[in-house]
């Protein structure tokens, strides 16, 4: 019979986690005056490497004096930027893994701290995020870089600019009928928004570093980003971070807003059961009908056929069918009028608490949420021209 060899690496790697056992029980006898403890991101997916970097470093704003946080990166970094917000946020180094290998081979793996992706899918519950007051900064010359790229366009320093980031089938290299296709939509479809801030003086930004075609629309303000080949893993997170607001389907990248606590319009957005509670948000989601009967679902039923596969939707009998640009204008339209300091109606406010009086009377609801911003709204455009959405 032969015995798989055991790679090199991973027999080095065993050596050093034995060495470390006796400097674990050091740490452990400290313990009452220091607590030490160690973790690790996994870093391989933008989304993820965001929200748990912005949860890890909310964490660390609160926690006790006596206590330190030691991490290491798992995986090569989907973003540079990331990473170096990362190193200068927290206390990482690659060698604090020979720490939790350590916790491994005695049988304590419970002890390390996992990504916040293993224990909630990167979902703010407990609200640290939403009630931490940190404030993530760039440095003066990443500023500087970033800011030289969109000057090369016309831009001017404190000119307003509001992100598009719209999932297509390039995300995955995907084909229209992957199991994933129910997330993508049609850049085209998005026209009239762009159109339509332009207009009202914004530049444009559409980002992501993966895009089926580029934008039709030609405009002084308009930067379609995504086809650009000098796009950078700084100029990403810039975008994000200083943007007015970002409108996006729902993918990896608006994570990177989320972690800088900026306001999205969520569009085109599946399944609801996945909405966005902790950070302010506007989310028009894609509409779900009964192939049989033509009727389209309510809100229950939308969260009584949550799936992630676009199989299971088909399986279901359920026809997954777009925004149409008109309506997700009317999603836009909604987060500049609450720029513009305009309140919601006595009846926009009853819709509100009738959505989320559904929402959290439902069983999905505490397998995803918590905590939760109040300033997050379902669209009211959306309610408005489906009347029975929520009956």
């Amino acid at each position: 019979m032969n015995v798989p060899k055991l790679p090199l690496k991973h027999f080095l790697f065993a050596i050093m986690a034995v060495i470390h056992i006796p400097l674990l029980l050091a740490i452990y006898v400290i313990r009452p005056f220091v607590k030490i403890r160690f973790g690790y991101f996994t870093t391989g997916r933008i989304g993820h490497f965001a929200l748990d970097l912005g949860y890890a470093i909310a964490i660390n704003n609160s926690k006790p004096k006596n206590e330190i946080n030691l991490y290491y990166l798992q995986d090569e970094a989907s973003n540079k930027q990331l990473k170096i917000i990362a190193n200068r946020e927290l206390n990482i180094s690659q060698y604090y893994r020979f720490f939790s290998y350590a916790y491994v081979l005695l049988g304590l793996r419970k002890k390390i701290l996992t990504p916040h992706r293993h224990s909630c899918g990167s979902r703010d519950t407990k609200g640290l995020m939403y009630n931490s007051k940190y404030n993530i900064s760039l440095l003066p010359s990443e500023n500087k870089d970033a800011e030289l790229y969109m000057k090369k366009y016309g831009w001017v320093q404190g000119e307003k600019f509001i992100c598009l980031n719209v999932r297509d089938s390039a995300f995955f290299n995907e084909s229209q009928v992957s199991r994933h296709a129910y997330r993508n939509s049609n850049i085209d479809d998005y026209e009239v928004v762009i159109s339509y801030l332009l207009n009202l003086g914004y530049w444009v930004v559409r980002i992501g570093k993966m895009v089926e075609k580029p934008i039709n629309i030609k405009d002084n303000k308009l930067i379609d980003y995504g086809i650009d080949q000098n796009r950078s893993d700084l100029l990403d997170v810039w975008f994000c971070k200083n943007c007015e607001f970002l409108v996006s389907t729902g993918t990896g990248v608006d994570s990177v807003a989320q972690m800088f606590k900026k306001k999205i319009v969520f569009v085109n957005f599946l399944p609801i059961s996945h909405i966005i509670s902790w950070t302010e948000n506007i989310t028009v989601p894609k509409k779900l009908f009964w192939d049989k009967s033509g009727k389209e679902l309510s809100l229950t039923e939308h969260l009584d056929n949550t799936y992630g596969n676009t199989y299971q939707y088909e399986e279901k009998g359920i026809k997954v069918v777009d925004l149409s640009p008109d309506e997700i204008e009317s999603a836009v339209k909604e987060m500049v009028a609450r720029l513009s300091g305009i309140p919601l109606t006595n009846q926009q406010i009853q819709n509100q608490k009738k959505f989320w009086d559904v929402m959290e009377s439902h069983d999905s609801y505490r397998k995803y949420h918590g905590v939760r911003d109040p300033h997050v709204l379902f669209g009211n455009s959306f309610i408005e021209s489906h009347p029975n959405f929520l009956s």
